[in-house]
């Protein structure tokens, strides 16, 4: 799980999914874009969070030097896509609700 291609090719496949959706605009009906833009980014919150849990997990075993020692990079750059994907959902969450209050 922290392999750092797992670690973060997953985030950054999520990254250019949410990408196309969101540049994608005119295909298809925007009314579920933004949905679906809001999923990929709890996804990616939730992921970031899950790999972000188990590296303190495998700190507290061993200590920080030897974590990246081990897979050659440290802990505090797991804590960018878990940002990322916490300022995305509250974005999305956002724009979800303000759309649902328009249809009313």
């Amino acid at each position: 799980m922290l392999n750092p291609l797992f670690a973060f090719g997953v985030p950054a496949a999520l990254m250019v999914i949410y990408m196309i959706f969101y540049f994608v605009k005119k295909l298809r009906s925007t009314d579920y874009r933004r949905f679906v833009l809001t999923l990929i980014a709890v996804f990616l919150t939730t992921f970031s969070y899950q790999v972000y849990n188990y590296s303190q997990t495998v700190i507290a075993i061993t200590s920080a030097e030897s974590f990246q020692k081990k897979f050659g990079y440290s802990q505090g750059r797991l804590v960018v896509p878990l940002i990322l994907g916490a300022v995305l959902s509250v974005i999305n969450f956002y724009y979800l609700f303000r759309q649902f209050r328009k249809k009313e």
